[in-house]
């Protein structure tokens, strides 16, 4: 009902305006000779000015009427929509109106009614026009403040989710994991079947984290601080178990420290992932892959020749870099390297490079893959993008 009953003012200010418009012509026809006004070119611009622009103005809120009936928007809108166009009305018609008014009362009004009746109703048109472009301008901000809110309700529920979701996981991957001790200690086993599981199981727990940390990495990083880049450079190594292959530049970084380790572990991870190059362990062969991770916890081992760079961007570029001396990234897998689910390593779940993008994203950077010195793989990170 109150869709209808807006349209309806509306395209009653409109049928208003252009009806006074229209008779305004009529009776200045009466007046003067058409003919020689629209060949008189000092006659015609007045005329069209004064006369047809209004009318174009009050076809336009007719039309706009007609769209607030038919269009399937919040009827809170089309109110909205009502009001700016009444409101327009009565600014700019009773600026007019006054105005004639005043002039009246002095005796300094020098119009004859018609064109009074042809002012206030170029006046309203006008104003319906202007409070229409308003209207529809505050629509849609209103339309884009309601989608970033659903949005942030979306992720807060998909974070949620992953949250429930990998505490159910995890739960009965632990009590699997500790029955698989139980079983190697108290029948001394510890065969290629044992070793199977145990792999299969660290396999599922790193997937369930990345996936956990997939979904809350786009969260935008609200506070950072300045972070030395070596610091966090030497904790994210010792944690993915590397040896004496880091080389890192000492600088300061703006960021979130512990999501900054994040993006370098995923990083070093990357980097002990293909520095074997074609000869990656495999899920198929779990014994041969655990003997070359440290523990089954998906870590590469000290045994893994790679080194690895970190350092500050070169001329006026701003940001840090990351580069390995491993076997690279071909060109024309450079722009889908960042996607989920895609990774050169077989044993890799896609996802390590999908959440150093996003945390990245979150902190306002941006990142880029190209070739390293030593023909490895470099990630630049510019921290300001602009």
């Amino acid at each position: 009902m109150r869709r209808q009953l807006s349209a309806g003012v509306i395209s009653g200010l409109g049928v208003s305006a252009a009806i006074l418009t229209t008779l305004s012509i009529l009776q200045l026809g009466v007046t003067t000779d058409m003919s020689e006004l629209l060949v008189t070119p000092s006659q015609l611009v007045p005329f069209i000015t004064e006369f047809m622009f209004p009318l174009v103005f009050a076809l336009i809120i007719i039309a706009v009427g007609y769209w607030a009936w038919i269009e399937q928007r919040p009827e809170s809108a089309m109110v909205r929509l009502a009001g700016w166009c009444v409101t327009g009305c009565l600014i700019i018609g009773g600026f007019e109106f006054l105005s004639a008014y005043s002039q009246f009362l002095s005796n300094t009004l020098n119009k004859t009614e018609w064109e009074v009746i042809r002012t206030l109703s170029s006046a309203v048109a006008r104003g319906g026009v202007i409070g229409i472009a308003f209207g529809l301008f505050d629509i849609e901000r209103g339309r884009a403040e309601r989608r970033g809110e659903e949005l942030e309700r979306q992720v807060e529920r998909l974070e949620e989710f992953a949250s429930v979701v990998s505490h159910d996981l995890r739960s009965p991957l632990t009590v699997a994991k500790g029955h698989i001790e139980l079983i190697r200690a108290e029948y001394d086993l510890d065969g290629d079947h044992l070793a199977h599981i145990e792999f299969a199981h660290d396999r599922m727990s790193e997937i369930i984290e990345d996936s956990l940390t997939l979904a809350r990495g786009g969260s935008e990083v609200a506070e950072k601080e300045p972070v030395e880049l070596e610091s966090v450079a030497s904790r994210a190594w010792q944690t993915v178990g590397g040896g004496d292959g880091l080389e890192v530049t000492e600088m300061t970084v703006s960021a979130d420290p512990d999501r900054l380790q994040r993006i370098l572990e995923n990083l070093f991870r990357n980097s002990f992932d293909h520095a074997g190059g074609d000869s990656q362990p495999s899920l198929e062969n779990p014994v041969e892959a655990e003997a070359q991770l440290p523990d089954g916890s998906g870590q590469p081992a000290d045994s893994v020749d790679v080194n690895v760079s970190v350092g500050q961007l070169s001329g006026e570029e701003t940001g840090f870099y990351v580069e390995d001396d491993g076997p690279g990234i071909p060109p024309e897998d450079r722009d889908e390297v960042f996607e989920a689910g895609v990774s050169g390593a077989e044993m890799g779940s896609g996802l390590g490079l999908a959440i150093v993008r996003r945390v990245a994203e979150a902190h306002g950077w941006s990142v880029s893959v190209t070739e390293g010195s030593e023909g490895g793989a470099r990630f630049e990170f510019h921290t300001d993008p602009e």
